[in-house]
């Protein structure tokens, strides 16, 4: 019973988080109407989210952390959207498993690409290229895995290996597919905050035999400064069915080969292409 009730106050605390970011702020009598709890739980569900870096509580209520804050919050990434990753996740890998013999895979420091490495495992013995010490972590101990993980400058907001060193050893390399995601995507084009990680991606895009971007319906509505690529660029842009059905146009229009990926699909039915 004690174990339900902290599942229930993460989940809750998760959909606070989705539902802030999504408006950029609301107010303690909005959350508590919409969740059905007291105003009391709400003040101690955002006292623990701020304390989190989560979200900022305020006077009024809770304000939604700043884009770049944001994409440095490796455990606020992993937390929010998790169907819409898994969805994306899913339909990317099936999409590339019809289109090359996966024996060297790359997956790049994106909390979505991580919902890929399940289903890595039905191509095992396998390579894995990654810079993101969440996958490695998973991948370490797993004997079917060859892992190898990208050194360079550890950014300990981003649990990720980025720099020179990081962009050399991707230029180096050569696979059958790379897993990614990316913070926001915008005109026909995607971005990120950092230089460094954009440097990065562009690399792991470079070394890549197919390339695979898997971005839910929440990236089209954030911004970033540094472009990464044209989207066309891509062999495979995997989207949520979240996403407006004219944006999924504009986007074929401009030349990217959009899969729209079924929410709460499995990998055999989720795929419309």
């Amino acid at each position: 019973m004690q174990s339900s009730r902290i599942s229930g106050h993460a989940h809750r605390r998760s959909e606070i988080v989705a539902f802030v970011k999504s408006r950029g702020g609301a107010r303690i009598d909005e959350l508590a109407d919409r969740f059905g709890v007291s105003t009391m739980t709400i003040h101690r569900d955002l006292d623990q989210l701020d304390a989190q870096g989560m979200l900022r509580k305020v006077r009024s209520g809770a304000e939604a952390p700043p884009s770049e804050a944001f994409e440095r919050n490796v455990d606020l990434r992993r937390a929010l959207n998790l169907t819409e990753k898994r969805t994306v996740a899913i339909a990317g890998y099936g999409w590339a498993a019809q289109r090359v013999d996966m024996q060297a895979v790359a997956v790049d420091d994106s909390t979505t690409a991580l919902h890929v490495l399940p289903s890595l495992r039905a191509h095992l013995p396998l390579t894995v290229v990654t810079n993101f010490l969440p996958a490695i972590n998973e991948l370490s101990t797993d004997p079917g895995v060859r892992l190898n993980a990208v050194g360079g400058d550890y950014v300990s907001d981003f649990s990720s290996f980025v720099g020179p060193q990081s962009v050399r050893a991707l230029r180096d390399m050569h696979y059958d597919v790379v897993f990614m995601s990316v913070p926001a995507v915008s005109r026909g084009m995607c971005f990120h905050p950092s230089s460094a990680a954009a440097d990065l991606k562009r690399a792991f895009i470079d070394s890549a035999e197919l390339s695979v971007l898997l971005v839910d319906h929440t990236k089209f509505t954030r911004r970033a400064v540094h472009r990464i690529c044209d989207l066309e660029l891509f062999d495979a842009v995997v989207v949520d069915d979240g996403l407006d059905p004219e944006a999924v146009r504009g986007l074929e229009e401009g030349g990217a080969n959009v899969v729209v990926a079924v929410r709460d699909a499995t990998a055999s039915e989720g795929v419309t292409p």
